[in-house]
């Protein structure tokens, strides 16, 4: 039911005028903090190509306009870690239905797939958000071992079939030539293998121009990587000054974090009190959640049960101490939400990240926003076609009831979306999420 919505709305736009009007709108400058009251964007085709004072702004008689007087227009949002084809379909509804019109996806059990729906979404094929896609995921062949008996002990099945540890340098240059061959965006390592494996695997991707990106636990490199995910593991528990010391190297080397903050409630309680959450109806989006996708959650709370116990809460307030050095420090952050991990949805759970962004690590609401727009633009090297509002621009665009720079909390009152040149009106958003409901309970 939601491919054929996707469908029926592509086939809609690509019949529609060329050229759409948004008509006396506030233009928020997520580079400057500002707004710009009173203007007019025209778009034409994917791109804007004007946008100008509404009372001098030319609209053509044949334009689609939509009048926007009150409404507050900026650049949509992108999710900077999400795992949306291990959710399922579904996703690209809830993402485009809460304005996030880019995402990463950081790698799943099916690549083949995702490359489908990046290919399709770029070919106006199929409508969801712009997708850069990472590689299978690279582990060390010591992790892997042990997550096969936490799997094993409890009683759940296998799944981390996509995952590649190389056991030599000439195992990892052959991988990088084979996901680059493969058409991967990215190569993601979530578990690093030894210095000497992860040096040739950098120098290889370097060779070929694919970036590498990897969750920030040891031995992890201090240089070369696009961006670390979710926290520097283990915690660093090191005096103020050792810490300092990394956030200044990091920023230094230009490398990126994606903090993913809404993951921390799956370690704060319970695996039985979140398992019993999930029939509760208490999570924002379950709703739209599909039934295998609550069953997989399941089986991930249970795996968590295995583990060695841990001060969670302690570590917790470490990470929001370090997400808020590493912004004082000038590292750039980047919102991610980790869609894919248990109790977290598609495009609600990213409006939850900024908002902690703002709560946690201290960020004011220009600077979340600018982690899920500009900064993500900046890092990809899309800054020339994505992240502002201004002419010669690719038109992904949010349009908001209030003015997200006074709260954060703003970002979520959506009152249109355009997603590559095709405007989405509450009317079409709403209609999306009505479908992605209905899918997900008649399964």
């Amino acid at each position: 039911m939601v491919v054929a919505l996707l469908t029926l709305l592509v086939a809609s736009q690509q019949s529609s005028r060329d050229t759409l009007a948004i008509r006396d709108v506030a233009v928020i400058d997520v580079a400057r903090g500002t707004v710009v009251p009173h203007q007019s964007v025209l778009i034409v085709g994917n791109r804007i190509v004007a946008v100008g004072n509404a009372a001098t702004v030319s609209i053509s008689r044949r334009a689609r306009v939509l009048d926007a007087s009150g409404k507050f227009l900026m650049p949509g949002l992108w999710d900077m870690h999400s795992h949306a084809v291990s959710f399922g379909r579904t996703s690209l509804s809830l993402y485009l239905a809460q304005g996030i019109t880019g995402l990463r996806d950081m790698g799943a059990e099916r690549f083949a797939e995702a490359k489908a729906w990046r290919d399709s979404i770029a070919a106006g094929q199929l409508i969801g958000p712009r997708m850069r896609i990472a590689s299978p995921v690279v582990e060390n062949q010591r992790w892997l071992a042990a997550v096969k008996r936490m799997s094993d002990a409890a009683g759940t099945p296998w799944r981390l079939y996509e995952r590649f540890g190389p056991a030599s340098p000439d195992e990892a240059v052959r991988w990088v030539d084979s996901v680059a061959a493969l058409g991967a965006d990215h190569i993601k390592v979530r578990n690093w293998p030894s210095p000497e494996i992860s040096a040739a695997l950098m120098r290889r991707a370097a060779e070929r121009g694919l970036p590498v990106v990897g969750h920030g636990n040891e031995p992890f490199p201090r240089c070369g990587v696009q961006t670390l995910e979710h926290g520097i593991w283990p915690p660093l528990q090191v005096s103020d000054a050792a810490r300092d010391s990394l956030w200044r190297l990091l920023a230094a080397n230009g490398v990126a974090m994606v903090p993913t903050i809404d993951t921390w409630p799956i370690r704060l309680d319970p695996p039985d009190t979140l398992i019993a959450k999930l029939g509760s109806g208490r999570i924002a989006g379950i709703a739209y959640v599909p039934t295998e996708t609550r069953d997989r959650w399941r089986e991930q709370l249970l795996q968590l049960k295995q583990e060695t116990p841990m001060d969670w809460i302690a570590i917790y307030r470490g990470e929001m101490r370090n997400v808020a050095e590493m912004q004082r420090a000038g590292i750039t952050l980047l919102a991610g939400s980790d869609i894919g991990a248990p109790l977290l949805v598609p495009g609600f759970s990213l409006h939850d990240e900024l908002k902690l962004l703002v709560e946690r690590a201290g960020l004011t609401p220009l600077q979340a926003l600018q982690a899920a727009t500009l900064s993500p633009a900046r890092v990809m090297g899309l800054q020339d076609s994505l992240g502002s509002v201004e002419t010669g621009r690719v038109a992904d665009l949010l349009l908001l009831d209030a003015n997200p720079l006074e709260t954060i909390d703003n970002s979520r009152r959506i009152h249109a979306v355009v997603t590559n040149g095709r405007l989405l009106t509450r009317t079409d958003l709403d209609q999306m999420l009505a479908q992605a409901a209905a899918a997900a309970d008649a399964r």
